[in-house]
C-alpha cells in the first residue's frame, strides 16, 4: 500500500541572517527527504535583514525540485520581500503587510575608503537584484522601486494592495482540511 502524502507547514518568523537562513534550508531539506512528503508551505514573517542572505535564500527556494507555497502570516519587510517572491504560489493572511524601504549597510569597526567603496558597490548591486526580482514577479510601480534606494519614501502595502500588484496571488486564511485532502504536519 502506498504511503499517504503529507503537506508540511514550516514556520519562519525571524530576521534574514546567516544562522536563520541556514536553519531554514536545513529544515526544508529534511522535509523534502521524508517518504511522506507531498507539498511544502512556508508560513513566513520577517522584518528583513541581510540583503546577501536574502538573495541566496531566494535562489535556494527557486532552485528546489518542488514548488514552494509562501504564505505571508504577518509583516514581510525589506530584504524578506525577495525571499517571499521565491514562492511558486504566494498567499497572504488578510492582516499581513509588505514594507519597502531604503536598503542600508551595517559596518563593523573602523573602515577605509576602499571598504566603504566596496560596501556602496555591493549595496547598489543588492538593490538592483532586488528590483529585478520584484520587477519580474510583480507589477509594482515606481513608489516601490524607488523606496529601495531612498529616492522615494517607504511604501507599506496591505494584503489587498499587494494582491493588486501581483505580489500576492490570493488573500486568505489557511485552513484545514485542505482541498487536496492531504494531512498537515506543522514544523517550526
Amino acid at each position: 500500500m502506498p504511503q499517504r502524502k503529507t503537506e508540511f507547514w514550516l514556520t519562519f518568523s525571524s530576521n534574514i541572517n546567516s544562522e536563520q537562513t541556514t536553519y531554514l534550508r536545513t529544515r526544508i531539506a529534511t522535509i523534502l527527504e521524508r517518504k511522506d512528503f507531498g507539498s511544502l508551505v512556508v508560513l513566513f514573517s520577517s522584518d528583513g535583514g541581510s540583503t546577501e542572505q536574502s538573495l541566496a535564500l531566494h535562489n535556494f527556494l527557486i532552485g528546489l525540485p518542488v514548488p514552494v507555497h509562501m504564505h505571508a502570516m504577518g509583516h514581510i519587510g525589506s530584504a524578506s520581500i525577495p525571499v517571499y517572491l521565491a514562492g511558486c504560489k504566494r498567499t497572504a493572511a488578510p492582516l499581513s503587510r509588505f514594507f519597502f524601504h531604503e536598503y542600508d549597510w551595517e559596518f563593523d569597526g573602523r573602515q577605509t575608503l576602499r571598504r566603504i567603496d566596496e560596501a556602496v558597490k555591493r549595496l547598489r548591486s543588492d538593490i538592483e537584484m532586488a528590483r529585478t526580482i520584484i520587477k519580474t514577479r510583480t507589477k509594482a510601480g515606481a513608489d516601490v522601486f524607488d523606496a529601495l534606494d531612498g529616492t522615494a519614501g517607504p511604501a507599506i502595502l496591505n494584503a489587498d494592495q499587494a494582491k493588486s500588484i501581483g505580489l500576492v496571488d490570493e488573500v486568505c486564511e489557511l485552513r484545514h482540511p485542505i482541498p487536496n485532502g492531504m494531512p498537515i504536519a506543522m514544523w517550526t
